[in-house]
């Protein structure tokens, strides 16, 4: 079941949601009503490709424009973790295949959009996207229809990286998993990006 203020969160039962309310409402942000969710212009995104299409040749990362008439801005999944901290992205699936009746396909793997979908609680995507194999290449654009560049991905993708790290260790990274706490992140990579010459940082504008 998904919060239904949110529509992000998702708990195995009334009970599991109910205990988690006292922490989960400071970041629950009620979810924009589907009308609000197409814009009248086209939107620069990014799409990651899977393993397969990275064996075709495709880049890991290609800039995407997209368009209003594009599924992403209907049937885009929600990141979790970035809508908490105030980066509303939204990924939308190549594949039109339900992954609950899909059968596993290592040549689909992409651990890259899997990071993405990282979800707060517990320091792991959904149940379904969890296993290799299912998620193929995706598109991933801002919900606030901003241009979402390389080096904001690339950011966002450490920041997970990151957290997930101190998951590992044991830790609940609480602190951190905030706007503020994010933000912090941000201008630090930013700062060490530029420190070692990757001058396309400078145009990254913080607070993302």
């Amino acid at each position: 079941m998904r919060c239904s203020r949110c529509k992000v969160s998702v708990y195995c039962s009334n009970e599991c949601q109910a205990s988690d309310w006292p922490c989960h409402k400071a970041n629950c942000t009620p979810a924009p009503p589907p009308e609000s969710r197409i814009p009248s212009s086209r939107v620069w995104g990014v799409t990651i490709a899977c393993n397969a299409d990275r064996a075709r040749g495709a880049r890991v990362f290609e800039a995407k424009l997209i368009d209003p008439s594009h599924g992403i801005h209907t049937q885009g999944i929600p990141c979790p973790l970035f809508r908490q901290v105030g980066l509303p992205l939204v990924l939308f699936r190549h594949l039109p295949d339900d992954p609950d009746s899909m059968t596993r396909d290592p040549e689909l793997d992409n651990q890259i959009a899997a990071h993405l979908l990282t979800h707060p609680n517990t320091g792991r995507p959904e149940e379904k996207w969890q296993g290799a194999g299912y998620i193929g290449t995706v598109t991933v654009m801002r919900q606030d229809w901003k241009s979402l560049s390389f080096e904001a991905i690339e950011t966002a993708l450490m920041y997970v990286d990151h957290l997930l790290g101190m998951f590992r260790d044991g830790v609940t990274p609480t602190s951190l998993m905030n706007p503020a706490g994010f933000q912090r992140f941000c201008q630090r990579y930013k700062e060490e990006r530029i420190s070692s010459g990757y001058t396309a940082f400078q145009a990254m504008t913080v607070p993302l």
